[in-house]
């Protein structure tokens, strides 16, 4: 099921993140998704990523496929939707304290 975001930047400071996202089939569009599946492609390829509570490590092998990866990925710049703050490993208790 597609899901469209707009997700405000955490500083306050720029332009919002558009894209609308598949999480069955990984697709992504919209005005910026080059740079989410940019960024997904840089994790997956690590293998990890650093998210909340920090320094926390968590392992990142799908996050287009997989939405509590894609959360800690978006949520170290972004405020994240309530979907996306559900999906946070660990539950929302992990997520960071901004929502959006």
């Amino acid at each position: 099921m597609l899901r469209r975001y707009r997700l405000e930047p955490l500083n306050g400071l720029g332009e919002a993140l558009e894209f609308a996202w598949d999480p069955e089939t990984g697709e992504l569009t919209g005005r910026d998704a080059i740079v989410v599946r940019r960024h997904a492609e840089q994790a997956a390829k690590r293998g990890l990523a650093l998210g909340h509570p920090y320094p926390t490590a968590y392992d990142i092998v799908d996050p287009l496929r997989r939405p509590g990866e894609l959360a800690v990925l978006l949520g170290n710049v972004f405020k994240l939707p309530a979907d996306l703050r559900a999906a946070y490993p660990g539950g929302e208790d992990k997520a960071p304290a901004w929502g959006g």
